[in-house]
């Protein structure tokens, strides 16, 4: 099976898991429907991917951590969701399509980002799953960590209240690690975790989900300035508008993608001790590179 094909398995795979639980699990029509509407062949699920691919390096069978490979995208969705609220970016589009609270409500957006949250811890502890509690509990534990208030909810508090004209660089890549990053993180760290790596895999993986989040946020500001609605599927301009902080703001265009070139560099010192089986990891870099969505 070649990577593309792959990844679209996974894909289609993860959306299939997701009905099938919903179903399974008796959640209501008006929280099923929703769900699949801004779920369903929605994005790149690149989290996911990012967790298989680190898994891969301790030889995990994907079967085993499917659970866990979804459990990360019903975080990044809900926060997808509650981002776009009026409260937060109002956003109206999102992957080309009306955001949840412009297709439905905003209380159908609020609880069916609240349902996904909830989802992602139940998946994790499903008693039906072959990894061991300590396993299970670490896992949780990381999640938590990562996603709240020491993560993402965090990161998204810091960006929401920054001060463009107070705010330095070292600020801003904190509040992007934060939002962004953290994820990552926990996506990478998930292969030893599962795989009882070391702690020098815990730490080099870290690492490499810090880089890759760089990369990612780089470019996903450059998206912001130079890509179109059509392109991106989302609103861009967004941070002008907002008058938000960005690297790009600090460091220019030229700068920026320059910190792109190095970051990919010191990736392929770091991943150089799992060789060839870290291939996918390293190609999962580049294509964040000149991506227009």
């Amino acid at each position: 099976m070649n990577i593309k094909k792959k990844y679209d398995f996974i894909r289609k795979d993860l959306d299939n898991y997701l009905v099938d639980y919903l179903i399974s699990s008796s959640y209501p029509k008006n929280i099923v429907d929703p769900i699949k509407y801004i779920f369903l062949d929605k994005g790149k699920k690149i989290r996911a991917i990012l967790l298989i691919e680190a898994c891969d390096l301790f030889d995990i069978d994907y079967k085993d951590i499917r659970h866990i490979a979804l459990a990360i995208e019903c975080i990044h969705t809900y926060s997808l969701i509650h981002d776009d609220l009026p409260a937060m970016d109002d956003d109206n589009y999102r992957r080309g399509e009306l955001t949840l609270h412009k297709k439905y409500d905003e209380a159908t957006a609020i609880l069916v980002g609240d349902a996904l949250i909830s989802l992602a811890f139940e998946l994790i502890t499903n008693e039906d799953s072959v990894l061991s509690p300590e396993c299970k509990i670490s896992l949780v534990n990381n999640l938590a960590r990562s996603s709240g208030g020491m993560g993402m909810v965090g990161g998204q508090m810091l960006d929401i209240y920054m001060n463009p004209s107070t705010t330095n660089i070292q600020e801003i890549n904190n509040m992007q690690h934060m939002k962004t990053g953290e994820l990552f993180c926990f996506s990478c760290i998930s292969g030893p975790i599962i795989g009882g790596g070391s702690d020098e895999d815990k730490k080099t993986l870290f690492e490499f989900a810090k880089l890759y989040g760089s990369i990612f946020q780089i470019s996903d500001d450059l998206i912001d300035i130079e890509s179109t609605l059509e392109m991106a599927g989302k609103s861009v301009n967004k941070d002008n508008k907002g008058g938000k902080s960005t690297l790009i703001e600090y460091m220019g265009i030229e700068e920026s993608k320059s910190k792109i070139t190095i970051n990919l560099q010191e990736i392929k010192l770091l991943l150089k001790r799992y060789g060839n089986k870290a291939d996918n990891l390293y190609n999962l870099c580049l294509q964040l590179v000149d991506r227009k969505s």
